[in-house]
């Protein structure tokens, strides 16, 4: 029998978290599950967050998954603490990358774009003040770019501006480093490449793909480089058909079993 890693985020941002382990663990099975039915997370309360999770971490036990991760920001700001009190399942969250960024800020200038919940935050501002010291660090919230992501390719051109007025202010501050604090924003990491030549763009992706092999190698389970003979990953939802077109657009690249649906 595979491990099996269970990937959940509101939407489709948590694909970036997931590409990065099918990456680096080929041989993991990967369940990744979108709740599109109650996206986006930002303006949803902590304790409606919290019960999502609980709900989604049954899903992942009945699928057999021996680690669950949170591939979103606010839900991890939200929900993490009393979801690890709750289910015996290890979880992995996702933090905003605002350490290294700071560490590798030649001009001590960066800035940090999250949605509102995380925006406002106090684990994003107790994150800053830990690993800040001589650095000035710039937070800016967009209220619409995650689900703009969600629903992409249509409102292309919408996410476009959005992305502009975003790196504008991030130009103003003179920032060397953008840190994208919401796991839908690598999804379009390309765009601020264009949009803010000389800018490091720094995303979680990595660190959480590191936690989970520590969590794996702990448990027991042997990892290699091997990839599995069938596709690895399978992909669920609870969205309409238009945000399942979405999901089927950015996982494109991830050899993938078809898209479900699950009433969960």
């Amino acid at each position: 029998m595979s491990t099996k890693i269970g990937v959940m985020d509101s939407g489709a941002g948590g694909l970036t978290i997931l590409k990065s382990i099918q990456k680096n663990l080929p041989n993991i099975e990967l369940i990744y599950f979108a709740d599109q039915a109650h996206a986006p997370y930002g303006a949803k309360s902590d304790a409606f967050i919290v019960d999502r999770l609980l709900v989604v971490a049954d899903f992942f036990k009945s699928q057999g998954c021996c680690v669950m991760v949170v591939a979103c920001n606010t839900a991890t700001v939200a929900g993490i603490q009393t979801l690890r009190a709750k289910t015996d399942l290890p979880i992995v969250g996702v933090e905003p990358a605002v350490k290294p960024a700071c560490r590798r800020s030649s001009r001590k200038r960066v800035s940090v774009l999250a949605t509102e919940g995380t925006s406002k935050s106090l684990r994003l501002n107790e994150l800053i003040e830990a690993w800040r010291f001589d650095t000035e660090v710039q937070v800016l919230a967009s209220k619409s770019l995650a689900s703009l992501i969600d629903e992409m390719p249509s409102v292309l051109s919408v996410a476009e501006q959005e992305v502009v007025r975003v790196s504008t202010i991030v130009k103003e501050h003179q920032s060397d480093a953008l840190v994208l604090a919401c796991t839908h924003y690598p999804l379009i990491k390309n765009m601020f490449e264009v949009a803010l030549p000389g800018v490091e763009i720094v995303e979680p992706s990595e660190g959480v793909t590191a936690q989970v092999r520590r969590i794996l190698l702990s448990q027991g389970h042997a990892l290699s480089d091997d990839f599995l003979d069938d596709a690895n990953v399978a992909i669920f939802t609870n969205g309409a058909v238009g945000f399942q077109k979405s999901l089927s657009y950015w996982s494109q690249d991830i050899e993938a079993k078809n898209i479900c649906f699950v009433d969960i």
